[in-house]
């Protein structure tokens, strides 16, 4: 995992990068931080659009004090790199999160999976957000688990037409969270 941060330009607004031809791991992270200014991210390579292009996926902090941060996509053909899709900011952080990408079955792309771990709210309270991000449908999936002192440890999974992405954020969550109960309400910590 590579780490990155700053301020971004929408897509719309960023012209892509000439580059020369990738020889590493490392030069790909540097080009991917200079086109979405930033010096603080994690980028992860693969095949998130199921077809033949070769992409980058980029998770950035956009906002480190409200804990915000976006998913990136980002084209690579031959020497240009640009970024194709950049999500809303979501509730997360990078520091000491999990992401990783995902093959589900039955989807013939991979995923970025994020998962913020726990971050602590007070008093033994918290909550931890997880999201999938599927580029190719354009879809994100959601899941927060909120967790209080005296009360079980609550998990909400936004509505899926895939029960395998279902499936997988608890089968993830149970493995921390044994006990706890799924909700149809998602919950805020007060």
């Amino acid at each position: 995992m590579i780490f990155l941060s700053s301020c971004q330009k929408k897509a719309s607004e960023q012209a892509p990068i000439v580059v020369k031809p990738f020889y590493s791991y490392d030069t790909l992270v540097n080009k991917v931080k200079s086109l979405l200014h930033s010096d603080d991210g994690i980028v992860i390579m693969g095949n998130f659009e199921g077809d033949a292009t070769q992409q980058a996926a980029a998770v950035i902090d956009v906002n480190k004090k409200e804990e915000k941060i976006s998913f990136n996509l980002i084209e690579i053909k031959d020497t240009i790199l640009e970024k194709k899709v950049e999500t809303p900011p979501f509730e997360g952080s990078l520091k000491d999160c999990k992401i990783e990408k995902l093959n589900i079955p039955g989807i013939g792309n991979d995923l970025i999976y994020y998962n913020s771990q726990i971050y602590f709210m007070g008093s033994r309270s918290g909550e931890v957000f997880a999201y999938i991000i599927n580029f190719k449908s354009q879809k994100t999936y959601f899941a927060h688990l909120v967790s209080e002192p005296k009360k079980p440890e609550l998990l909400f999974i936004s509505e899926t037409d895939n029960q395998e992405i279902r499936k997988y954020f608890i089968d993830n969550f149970r493995k921390d969270y044994p006990a706890f109960k799924l909700t149809t309400r998602d919950r805020a910590l007060n």
